[in-house]
């Protein structure tokens, strides 16, 4: 099988997308068997060193950094992510990942359906037993077995909960609203990819950014468990949601220099009266919450 990389794919039924601007640094006498898959995203870089062997059905999603020394062996079904999606406490992102580099030592032994997740570093001469997940570094001259306990954690959710759809990554007073309102849950909905000055957001706890949304179940969904819509976004109104969180009965918060419908449901306040946004915000969460 001729994939222009110099690696031995052996059997059948072999998915390889190496994307433009990737990075590849293979070695000799690399062998790949039946069913392996490999992946490597426009800018990262896989280096693997000479004689590595990889049998049935392993997988390599390489989205930014996976390093893999000489001489080491993989069992069947191997599976190495050096990413994973983006999440919140109500929804996973298909297209943002976060991203850290894996390394794999020389003369390892990795055995059947054993993970290894993003950011690990498994040092020489380690053997990995079968089924294991490996979530943390292993020191060199290690062997490593499974002994798995289920850990379940709860998702931390909220009470109250504000909607915006937006195509613009200016959201008026945004920072200010998520850390007077922390107990709400804000969730921010873009129809395409965010800007990094919107994707630093993510560091409050309370706010959820959903990107590449398309389909409207989705945003119908987070409209019908929204207690408020923020009409707070620069630019458009996106997909007359505003007139739909109208029809819904959702109460409308808005700032002045970017409101984008004037009506009785929509309250609408000066860049200067923020803080009296947030007391009218929290005095309609109370009504709400008494039936009113």
């Amino acid at each position: 099988m001729n994939l222009n990389i110099p690696i031995n794919f052996q059997g059948e039924y072999h998915h390889v997308e190496i994307s433009e601007g990737a990075f590849l640094q293979i070695g000799q006498g690399v062998t790949m068997r039946s069913f392996t898959s490999l992946e490597v995203s426009e800018g990262a870089k896989l280096s693997i060193g000479n004689r590595v062997f990889f049998n049935d059905h392993c997988s390599i999603r390489c989205g930014k950094e996976i390093e893999i020394g000489k001489d080491t062996m993989f069992g069947d079904g191997v599976r190495i992510f050096d990413s994973n999606h983006r999440y919140s406490n109500y929804h996973v992102e298909k297209l943002r990942f976060n991203c850290e580099k894996i390394t794999i030592g020389n003369n390892c032994w990795i055995g059947s359906n054993v993970v290894i997740l993003k950011g690990v570093s498994i040092g020489d001469n380690v053997i990995i037993g079968a089924n294991a997940l490996i979530y943390k570094d292993i020191p060199a001259d290690s062997i490593v077995t499974s002994e798995q306990n289920l850990k379940i954690t709860p998702r931390k959710n909220y009470y109250y909960h504000a909607f915006t759809l937006t195509a613009s990554d200016t959201l008026e007073e945004l920072e200010f609203l998520v850390t007077e309102l922390s107990d709400v849950a804000f969730h921010i909905v873009a129809k395409t990819n965010i800007s990094p000055y919107l994707e630093k957001f993510d560091q409050f706890d309370n706010v959820n950014l959903y990107t590449n949304i398309h389909h409207n179940d989705i945003i119908e969904d987070l409209l019908i468990r929204s207690d408020i819509y923020l009409d707070i976004n620069h630019w458009e109104e996106v997909d007359g949601i505003v007139g739909r969180s109208i029809e819904k009965g959702k109460k409308i918060f808005a700032f002045s220099n970017v409101v984008h419908r004037i009506n009785d449901d929509i309250q609408v306040f000066k860049i200067e009266e923020k803080n009296k946004m947030v007391e009218a915000i929290r005095q309609q969460l109370e009504k709400d919450d008494n039936g009113d």
